[in-house]
């Protein structure tokens, strides 16, 4: 073979190579546009006509290991476009657990929506007892005497850490929990302990993903998340728990994503209706 012909069968097989990589990635975007239309159909079917109850209750958002505003800040964003709620605040909560609140809008009284988030995001214990002081700040400050909680994973044990640790002990200084929402979360023995201490004038609603029937959401098991329900049943005002079953959306990390969770949620704090 010549030289001549060397090159040009070289050059044959870079194209061949990089027609390959262009093929391989436009099936890409189109798997994922495809993904995105189906996403936003779902979404538009979950909220696009629900109706709900509005008060100047706040419903705060507190999310588990390694999050950020991306994990319950778009959920914030899709009850706010279909006029369910209003996302108003965001406190960021520094490592020294100084509590700084970003008011993007008054509270008002199209069911608040307030979102925290920890510069130390990767330990449940000491985010507990920094969110405690955010809540005698909303209390104190604030003047907030009754908010909702939604937890996703580890921002759940931060969530029950908070109601059952020393504010416990003292709740006239917090505000009154009214209803609690967990989303796939497991509990400690120790958290199992003081199961005792919870507020029981709350109303708890859980939700646990299954999918494809694996008995879990890739992250946790349903059985282990229904963990929440041996715990609380019976020792709060309301208990109720939902698994969803399903594919990509019910995997562990997208569950805050999925538009049925948004329904969940939406009926459960607002009264959502069609």
């Amino acid at each position: 073979m010549s030289k001549r012909q060397k090159v040009a069968k070289s050059s044959t097989r870079r194209q061949n190579r990089f027609v390959r990589w262009l093929i391989i990635c436009l099936c890409a975007i189109l798997i994922l546009a495809g993904v995105v239309v189906g996403w936003e159909a779902s979404e538009q079917k979950e909220l696009e006509h629900v109706q709900v109850n509005y008060s100047d209750r706040p419903t705060v958002f507190v999310s588990g290991d390694y999050s950020n505003w991306l994990t319950f800040g778009p959920m914030n964003q899709r009850l706010q476009r279909y006029g369910l709620a209003q996302a108003v605040w965001t406190i960021h909560v520094a490592k020294n657990g100084h509590a700084t609140i970003d008011k993007h809008r008054p509270l008002g009284h199209r069911n608040p929506l307030i979102l925290v988030l920890f510069a130390d995001n990767h330990n449940a214990k000491r985010e507990a007892h920094q969110l405690t002081g955010v809540m005698h700040l909303l209390r104190q400050q604030e003047h907030i005497d009754s908010v909702n909680f939604v937890g996703h994973s580890s921002g759940c044990n931060i969530i029950y850490q908070y109601l059952t640790g020393p504010a416990a002990n003292h709740r006239q200084r917090y505000p009154q929990t009214n209803k609690f929402i967990n989303i796939a979360t497991t509990f400690s023995k120790r958290e199992q302990e003081a199961a005792n201490r919870f507020p029981r004038a709350t109303r708890v609603l859980n939700i646990a993903g299954n999918f494809a029937n694996t008995g879990g959401d890739l992250g946790v098991s349903v059985h282990g998340d229904q963990q929440l329900g041996r715990l609380l049943q019976d020792r709060v005002k309301t208990y109720r728990s939902v698994t969803l079953n399903g594919g990509v959306s019910v995997i562990h990390y997208l569950l805050h994503q999925n538009p049925r969770v948004d329904r969940l949620i939406v009926e459960f704090l607002w009264g959502g209706r069609s």
